[in-house]
């Protein structure tokens, strides 16, 4: 009941019939008859009308209560202390040190009825529960804000005037205030600021009036006006404060030297340590001289994914000899941390975003560096003398290194947050780089991705802020041919990159990433680091903006109104799908105009939308998909008395069990089984590894209770190999019980097997419970999929071609399908997974070598081990 957690509250009783109300109890205690008014006394009489006028005898106002035949209430409501004095009650509790109404709510003559009586109760209080419910809604509802921050006021008092009875505001300066309908001045105060009143304010029968306060401090200067943002259900945009002057003007950082690691690191855990309430320090990994690679998260939650809020970050030297994203990105969290709370473009920034910031990938490179460096590179790799920006896989070319333990620690870091926007800031230039970094030929070239238009957008947003970069000639006496219209340049037209971490971002994961080239030294001298900043601070903040561009919004189960995992957006002609995180929220970046967006997810049918983006920040679109018709039949004959009953489900004959497994472990039994159950499942495309990642995690988490997701180990580029468990209780160990293994995808270039086995680890998932034999399956046996061993050779794989060997080995060569013996422990010195198979002997071993190349192990007797 503390202040600022309840708006309205019902006190259920039994012993009469009738609504009472505060008071209830008076200064004289006078047992019965005095009226103890309460400053809302009309507030109070409509809410207990709204429940009395919807009871069938509460109304009547004569319960005719056995002992009190007489007792009667006008219109089923009372004052509490004119009916009798009751001091210490809790109604009265509520209104005066609360924000809360309450009223009490007498049911039934008798405390104790019958069970019998139960269900003619519920029809008596059913309606006036739910009205009741209803009246929340009413009187007025806002905000109030601080002027200069935007930020809520906590304890604000909202008094109305010729009621004294004053509320107070929420955590984030929210308040709703129940009044009848009628004119009202309403006034909002907060300790240290000037108080502010609004007049005439209408309130009408129906949902709340809502009326927002702007509360000034209370300073002698003049504060500026500022920019309001109104907030819809539909369009949530960042305040336009690009051009607004305000009273809190900037703190600028102070820091300006070049930190080597030691002191990097200080400077992250004092920033961490000062500014608790908005920083996370964590580290990646370790690079290979075993220093840690950090990363400063800052937020208004640190530390917590918040259903909606987009997850940006930057990535500042991963090539150790420039230097300079390193030092602006030290700077950017000096400016973020000390800004917070008083500038309304950091504060509103910080609130609405999960910025991640990393100011050195590559800080054993950094160590060898040498301070005015223009051109060399020496510090430029890693300790292991690669450069990190080609050691990502690529699309066009196979990249031949060894991955190394800074691109590893940096994919699984892109791989566990859904960003949506980065920057990875280089030196040696001045131009903000798109993709595509390379092409097919290896040309310098035009290498246009899909969402070409926006990438030219969110690099225009960072050159425009920096006056040098967007003439376009940087370095005229390095480069005195070198020309970028605007400041920007697709990555593969200056020249070629294969193997470079931004097309890695934007093929692999939800975020979009350029290269931003910061200046034409790579390693100025610290006296021009304040330069530095001072170009660039605009055009850091200004991208950072543009992760609020586009659409967002969130994928629903219209069944239980829950987010759906990895549900699939995709835009009419840009061939460039997002998915949905945990929740189902999804952030998609596009440039202004009207499109065609569809959202899709197995099992369920497709929506699309036609929307509208504008250029002031993104547009919330929801969708909420229905189960496909499939799935609903299955229900719907779940409920038919002639159809499945609940004991079939529990108890399915060993027929049907057995006729099952026969399928199972006949030749071409899972194919067909799948084909037979194609309505139910959207066998309608290939899964990437990353879909097919987001695939197998979705099914964990919409079947948590008969699904176990491991990792057996690592491919040749790092991918992991994944095996799903799907049993009745997948966490314990029940050695009694057999295994079935399906194992798929061993060529990369024949990926049928694997999309089956998805596809049957969906209809086990849908049916269980809903299908006897299915359910029969679950409960008596763990079923292990394996549903790609060669997901390198997958990825490079073309659909389509039926003949070619392309992605048939794995990334080293090596036919994965003649590297095992047929007995004992074998292990594959290619790639970094075991299998130990028992001895025979086994119920059956079925092995595809068509396109499928799939084998299934059916074991009735011992299970295989797989490390």
């Amino acid at each position: 009941m503390s202040p600022g957690m309840f708006v309205l509250s019902g006190n259920l009783h039994g012993g009469s019939v009738v609504a009472s109300y505060p008071f209830d109890d008076s200064p004289e205690h006078k047992a019965t008859g005095i009226y103890s008014k309460t400053s809302d006394d009309e507030v109070f009489k409509y809410l207990a009308k709204a429940y009395a006028s919807n009871h069938p005898i509460m109304k009547t106002g004569t319960p005719h209560c056995p002992g009190d035949e007489d007792e009667t209430f006008k219109d089923g409501i009372t004052n509490g202390a004119h009916w009798y004095d009751v001091e210490g009650g809790m109604q009265d509790y509520n209104y005066v040190w609360a924000n809360c109404f309450e009223i009490t709510l007498e049911l039934s003559c008798c405390k104790y009825p019958p069970a019998s009586q139960l269900r003619q109760e519920w029809e008596n209080n059913r309606e006036s529960l739910i009205t009741l419910i209803e009246k929340v809604h009413i009187g007025v509802k806002g905000f109030v804000k601080d002027t200069v921050t935007g930020s809520g006021l906590e304890n604000a008092t909202i008094s109305v005037a010729g009621i004294n009875h004053n509320i107070t505001t929420g955590r984030f300066g929210d308040f709703h205030r129940l009044l009848v309908p009628g004119t009202y001045n309403i006034t909002a105060v907060s300790t240290g600021y000037m108080p502010l009143t609004i007049n005439n304010i209408i309130v009408k029968e129906g949902p709340a009036t809502k009326v927002n306060f702007s509360l000034r401090p209370t300073v002698t200067s003049v504060i500026p006006d500022t920019t309001e943002v109104v907030v819809t259900a539909s369009t949530v945009a960042l305040p336009n404060l690009a051009g607004t002057q305000s009273f809190h003007q900037p703190i600028q950082p102070k820091d300006f030297h070049h930190h080597h690691f030691p002191d990097m690191e200080i400077f992250l855990r004092r920033f961490a340590n000062e500014y608790p309430n908005i920083t996370r320090l964590y580290s990646l990994g370790k690079s290979v001289e075993s220093r840690e690679l950090y990363v400063m998260e800052i937020s208004d939650n640190p530390g917590v994914h918040e259903p909606g809020e987009p997850e940006f970050k930057y990535i500042g030297n991963m090539h150790g000899n420039e230097v300079v994203g390193r030092e602006l990105l030290l700077n950017l969290i000096e400016y973020l941390c000390k800004n917070f709370g008083t500038d309304p473009e950091v504060t509103d920034l910080v609130r609405s975003t999960r910025i991640h910031l990393m100011p050195s990938m590559n800080p054993d490179g950094y160590e060898k560096s040498q301070e005015g460096d223009s051109v060399s590179v020496i510090g430029r790799n890693n300790s292991n003398n690669f450069d990190l920006n080609r050691n990502f896989p690529d699309q066009f070319f196979q990249i031949t290194d060894p991955t190394q333990p800074e691109t590893i620690a940096v994919m699984s870091w892109m791989k566990s947050y859904p960003f949506v926007l980065s920057a990875n800031l280089h030196g040696g230039s001045l131009v903000v780089n798109y993709p595509f970094d390379d092409d097919e030929q290896g040309l310098a070239t035009y290498s246009k991705s899909p969402d070409d238009a926006v990438f030219q957008q969110i690099a225009l947003s960072y050159s425009k802020e920096n006056s040098q970069m967007f003439q376009g000639r940087p370095c005229k006496n390095m480069y005195p041919n070198e020309y970028f219209p605007h400041g920007i340049t697709n990555g593969a037209s200056w020249y070629n990159v294969p193997g470079g971490m931004q097309d890695w971002n934007y093929l692999q994961t939800n975020c979009f990433e350029v290269t931003i080239e910061l200046g034409c030294v790579k390693y100025p001298f610290e006296k021009d680091l304040p330069k530095f900043w001072e170009q660039n601070r605009r055009s850091l903040i200004q991208f950072m903006k543009q992760v609020h561009q586009g659409v967002k919004g969130f994928v629903l189960d219209a069944t239980d109104g829950r987010g759906i995992l990895n549900a699939t957006i995709s835009v009419a002609e840009i061939n460039h799908p997002v998915t949905t995180y945990k929740t189902g929220d999804y952030w998609r970046l596009l440039v202004p105009g009207t499109y065609k967006i569809t959202a899709s997810a197995r099992g369920y049918n497709p929506v699309t939308k036609n929307v509208t983006v504008r250029s002031e920040g993104a547009i919330q679109v929801n969708f909420t998909l229905v189960r496909s018709s499939a799935d609903s039949s299955n229900e719907s004959k779940k409920g038919k008395g002639d159809s499945t009953n609940t004991d079939d489900v529990s108890d399915p004959t060993t027929k049907e069990f057995e006729a099952l497994i026969k399928d199972l472990s006949a030749e071409n039994g899972l194919e067909g089984l799948m084909l037979r159950s194609s309505s139910n499942l959207a066998l309608y495309r290939y899964h990437s590894y990353k879909d097919l990642s987001e695939f197998l995690r979705g099914l964990v988490m919409n079947y948590p209770h008969i699904t176990n997701l491991t990792n057996l180990g690592q491919s040749s580029e790092y991918r992991h190999i994944w095996s799903l468990e799907i049993s009745n209780k997948p966490n314990i160990s029940e050695p009694e019980e057999p295994k079935i293994r399906f194992v798929a995808g061993i060529h990369g270039n024949a990926p049928v097997g694997t999309e089956l086995l998805l596809a049957l680890a969906e209809f086990l998932c849908l049916n269980y419970k809903k299908n006897p034999a299915v359910t029969q399956l679950v409960d008596r046996t763990r079923i292990v999929i394996v549903p790609s061993l060669n997901p390198d050779g997958r990825e490079r794989a073309q659909e389509k071609d039926c003949t070619s060997k392309r992605g048939q080995t794995n990334a080293r060569g090596k036919d994965l399908d003649t590297d095992f013996t047929s007995k004992g422990s074998i292990t594959s010195r290619t790639d970094r997974y075991i299998f130990s198979l028992p001895p025979p002997p086994y119920t059956r071993v079925v092995k595809y070598t068509c396109a499928h190349v799939l084998y299934v192990y059916v074991d009735l007797k011992e299970s295989f081990l797989l490390t």
